[in-house]
C-alpha cells in the first residue's frame, strides 16, 4: 500500500521543480555558448547530492533576498536536465535514451556523487546491453576506470579482460592500462593466460610506459633497466616465476635481471639451478603405493629424466590417484620434466576420474582456462562441482562465479549465493567479498547493508585489500552500521598500507578532511604524503588534489610549476 503513494509523491516534486515561483536557487550549466540556467531548490539540492551539498556549503543563502546561483561548467545541459528531474522525482526510464547517453548520465551522477543512481545504471548497463559493451569495450574500460566510483563496471571489465586478455594487452591503448587494472588481472583466479604470458605482457606495458625503450634488452643501458625497473616494481612481486620452465626463466627472465630485485632473482636462480638438478627416487608401496620425489645431489641427464619419468609412469598405471595427480602437476609446471600442459590434463584426468579432490578441481581449472585442452566452461563447471561438494573451498567459490554470470550453465544467483556462503564458511576471504557485493547491490538476494557489511568486515580481517577499502567507505557514510570515521580510517589505512591505489588516495582525503583523525598541523603533510603516493601511480583525483596542494602550498612548498604539473596529468588521463 505504502508504495503505492509514492508516484504521487514523485509527481508533486516534479511539479515543483517545474513551479516557477518558490525556487531560491540557480544552477548554470554547461560552457559558452552552451549554457543554460535552471530553477531549482536548495533544500533539495542539499539532501540528494553530497557533491551539492559541498558547493552549497560554500555559496550560503543571503538574506538580502539575493538567489543564490552555482555553476557546474564540466556538465552538459541536456544531461543535467535528466539528471535533475531523476533528483527530485526519483525516476529514470532508461529505454528512452541510447547507451551514449546513459553513460554521459552515468558520469554526470558521478560528478555529483549520485552514489544510488551510479549503481543503477551501471547494473542496468550489465545486465541489459552486454553486447554493447562488447563492441564498445574501450569506452566502456575507460570510462569505469577513469575514477572510483563504477566499482560494478570495473569488476565486470576485469572478468571480461579476464577471459579475452587480448582484448587489452593487443590494445593499441596498452599504456593505457591503469595499475589497478593490471594487478586484479594478475592476481584474478581465472585469467586466461600462463604465467610466461603473464611476464611477458607484464614487459611490453612496461615498455610501453617508456616509449623510449627498444623491445631488445641486450642493448639497453643501465638508465634502461633502471627506468624499466621504476616502472615495474610494484607488478613483479605478483608474478609466478616458479610456475616458469627452466627455459622459460632463461630465456624470458634472465635477460632482465637487472629489473628483478636482487634477492629474488638469486632465489630464482637457486630454484632452477636446483630443478636443473633433480633426480627423483621412485618407491612402490603396496598395491596403493604413492611416488614420492627426494631431492639429491649431483647432476642429472637428459636419460636419467627419462628414467625418472618412466618410472613415476609405471606407479600411475596401477591406478594410484595421488601419483596420477603428482605426475600431472610435474608436467604443468614443468619440474624435473619440460612443461607439457596436454600431458598434465591428462593425468589430471585420471586422477579425477577416480575421484581425487585436488585433481577435480585443477581439471576444472583446465577446462576454464584452456590448459592442455579447449575451453569447455560446462566441463569446468562439472568438475568444479564435483569439487566444491566434497568442500574445496576455491572450487565452490568458482563455482558460485560460474552461475553468477552463467558460463558453463545456465544463470543461477541462488545457486551462486549458496555456493559464495558455502566458500565463505570454509575461510574463502573472495568468496566472503564477493556476498558482501552481492548483499550490497542485492544480486541474487535481498539487498541487506547490514549483512553486506557484515561480510565485507570478514574477508577484510582475513587480509582482503578490497574488503578492507569497502568496509572503510561502510563505516563512513554509515552503510550497514553506524558511521564511525575512526574505524573507516583505520580500514583505509590497513588497505593502503599494502599498497592498495583507492585506499592510498583515501587516506589523504581524510588527513585534509580530518575524516576520522585528530586535527594536527601534520594531517597536510599526511595528505600530501598519501596523495602523492596514489598520483604517482595514475590516480586521476589524488593528482588533481596534489595539484592544489602545490598551488596553496598546503602540506609542501608552494610550487605553481609542480601544482601545473599535476593539474595537466590529472587533465591528461582523465581524457585518456
Amino acid at each position: 500500500m505504502d508504495n503505492k503513494l509514492l508516484p504521487k509523491l514523485s509527481q508533486n516534486l516534479l511539479e515543483i521543480l517545474d513551479d516557477d515561483e518558490y525556487y531560491d536557487i540557480t544552477v548554470e550549466v554547461g560552457n559558452d555558448p552552451y549554457v543554460k540556467i535552471f530553477r531549482a531548490h536548495m533544500v533539495i539540492l542539499n539532501y540528494r547530492s553530497s557533491y551539492l551539498r559541498r558547493i552549497l556549503s560554500i555559496n550560503k543563502k543571503k538574506n538580502d533576498g539575493t538567489l543564490t546561483n552555482i555553476k557546474l561548467p564540466n556538465i552538459s545541459p541536456e544531461i543535467f536536465q535528466i539528471v535533475l528531474r531523476y533528483i527530485y522525482g526519483g525516476k529514470l526510464s532508461l529505454e528512452e535514451y541510447d547507451i551514449t547517453d546513459i553513460i554521459k548520465i552515468l558520469i554526470t551522477a558521478n560528478e555529483l556523487n549520485l552514489q544510488e543512481l551510479i549503481s543503477y545504471l551501471e547494473l542496468f548497463l550489465i545486465k541489459n546491453k552486454t553486447n554493447w559493451i562488447d563492441q564498445n569495450f574501450d569506452l566502456i574500460y575507460q570510462t569505469s576506470f577513469e575514477n572510483d566510483s563504477f566499482l560494478e563496471l570495473q569488476k565486470y571489465c576485469i572478468e571480461l579482460i579476464s577471459k579475452e586478455p587480448n582484448k587489452i594487452f593487443n590494445s593499441t591503448n596498452l599504456s593505457s592500462i591503469s595499475e589497478k587494472v593490471l594487478i586484479s588481472l594478475i592476481q584474478h583466479d581465472n585469467l586466461q593466460m600462463s604465467q610466461i604470458q603473464i611476464w611477458e605482457n607484464i614487459l611490453k606495458w612496461g615498455i610501453a610506459q617508456n616509449p623510449e625503450l627498444s623491445s631488445d634488452p641486450s642493448i639497453y643501458s643501465d638508465d634502461d633497466f633502471n627506468a624499466l625497473k621504476n616502472t615495474l616494481q610494484k607488478y613483479i612481486p605478483f608474478v609466478k616465476f616458479t610456475k616458469f620452465t627452466y627455459k622459460e626463466f632463461l630465456n624470458k627472465v634472465y635477460p632482465y635481471k637487472k629489473i628483478i630485485p636482487e634477492e629474488l632473482f638469486e632465489n630464482l636462480v637457486k630454484y632452477f639451478l636446483d630443478y636443473d638438478r633433480n633426480s627423483y627416487k621412485i618407491t612402490v608401496e603396496k598395491e596403493h603405493s604413492i611416488a614420492q620425489h627426494t631431492l639429491e645431489s649431483g647432476e642429472s641427464t637428459e636419460q636419467d629424466s627419462e628414467r625418472t619419468i618412466y618410472q613415476y609412469s609405471k606407479v600411475t598405471e596401477n591406478g594410484c590417484e595421488i601419483a596420477q595427480y603428482n605426475l600431472g602437476s610435474f608436467y604443468r609446471y614443468g619440474k624435473g620434466v619440460e612443461k607439457n600442459d596436454v600431458k598434465a590434463f591428462e593425468c589430471y584426468e585420471k586422477s579425477a576420474d577416480q575421484g581425487y579432490l585436488n585433481a577435480q578441481f585443477e581439471l576444472g581449472y583446465c577446462y576454464s582456462n584452456g590448459i592442455g585442452t579447449e575451453v569447455n566452461k560446462a566441463k569446468a563447471f562439472e568438475y568444479y562441482k564435483l569439487a566444491a561438494e566434497k568442500g574445496h573451498n576455491i572450487a565452490q567459490n568458482n563455482l558460485g562465479i560460474l552461475y553468477e554470470y552463467g558460463a558453463g550453465t545456465e544463470k543461477d544467483l541462488e545457486q551462486a549465493i549458496y555456493w559464495y556462503n558455502k566458500a565463505a564458511e570454509n575461510k574463502n576471504n573472495v568468496a566472503q567479498y564477493n556476498l558482501g557485493l552481492c548483499y550490497r547491490y542485492g544480486i541474487g538476494v535481498e539487498k541487506n547493508e547490514a549483512k553486506s557489511f557484515e561480510y565485507y568486515k570478514t574477508s577484510a580481517d582475513q587480509g582482503n585489500l578490497k574488503a578492507q577499502y569497502r568496509l572503510g567507505y561502510c563505516y563512513e557514510n554509515g552503510i550497514g552500521t553506524n558511521v564511525n570515521r575512526g574505524n573507516a580510517f583505520a580500514y583505509y589505512k590497513r588497505s593502503a598500507d599494502q599498497g592498495y591505489l583507492d585506499a592510498q588516495f583515501q587516506v589523504g582525503y581524510c588527513y585534509y578532511n580530518s575524516i576520522g583523525v585528530r586535527y594536527y598541523e601534520s594531517n597536510m603533510k599526511e595528505a600530501f604524503k598519501h596523495y602523492k603516493l596514489a598520483a604517482e601511480k595514475g590516480h586521476i583525483n589524488a593528482q588533481n588534489n596534489l595539484g592544489i596542494l602545490y598551488e596553496n602550498g598546503e602540506g609542501t612548498e608552494k610550487n605553481s610549476d609542480k601544482a601545473i604539473y599535476w593539474f595537466q596529468k590529472a587533465a591528461e588521463n582523465r581524457n585518456k
